[in-house]
């Protein structure tokens, strides 16, 4: 049964079945097009509880990109991308009523922090009308929010820069201090044949230098 002819009502929310079914279409989005359809539909069938995802994707060790899916209130839409929210995803796991945000947030929308790995984090958006209700409508989202981000995580990766293996060894022995020359060696190559490597990730990741390649290879999760 597709996740478009679920709702509470016909499927129920909390049914093995129903969640079965859903987590095996997120493990099968293939793009970014079918995940913002994925997230779509979870919102109708989930409706009025899950409202929207959002994705956390360091770009650099300093800059983040946030992207929203799904339908929240048009009016919080940027509030939501803000840099506070994003230290508290980062920072924390608890649900938080976003009305504690500033009073522009409405009292019955919670934000569920998603922690999925190393610099791999998002959110989940809920409207939960009761109070007494959080514990146990997050704890259910929480166990979605794993397979979600995971997708998501996925396509990312698809977008990341072309780096071959060679160039992925050199990078990592680089991160452990390496010189060219003690690559070389190690590698069984010649020195230049490492400076070749570095350079050409130097070039594909648009740095300046090793140490920034490094670090934002690091960051966005290829070496």
């Amino acid at each position: 049964m597709s996740l478009v002819s679920m709702t509470p009502a016909t499927a129920g929310i909390y049914n093995q079945t129903v969640f079965n079914e859903m987590i095996n279409e997120i493990n099968n989005v293939k793009n970014e097009v079918e995940f913002r359809s994925l997230v779509t539909k979870l919102q109708a069938m989930s409706a009025p509880s899950f409202l929207a995802f959002i994705a956390f994707e360091h770009t650099t060790p300093t800059s983040v990109e946030c992207k929203l899916y799904g339908n929240p209130p048009s009016a919080i839409n940027q509030l939501l991308l803000s840099e506070e929210i994003h230290e508290y995803c980062h920072n924390e796991s608890s649900p938080i009523s976003l009305s504690q945000f500033g009073s522009l947030y409405p009292q019955h929308l919670y934000l569920l922090p998603v922690h999925a790995g190393h610099n791999e984090h998002g959110a989940f958006l809920l409207q939960i009308q009761d109070p007494h209700d959080v514990e146990h409508l997050c704890w259910y989202w929480s166990s979605i929010a794993t397979y979600l981000i995971h997708a998501y995580i996925k396509l990312a990766k698809q977008r990341l820069v072309a780096i071959t293996k060679r160039e992925r060894d050199c990078l990592l022995w680089a991160c452990e201090g390496k010189t060219s020359w003690e690559i070389s060696q190690i590698l069984g190559v010649s020195e230049r044949t490492v400076n070749f490597h570095l350079s050409n990730c130097i070039e594909k990741t648009n740095s300046s230098n090793r140490l920034q390649a490094i670090a934002k290879c690091v960051v966005t999760n290829i070496i």
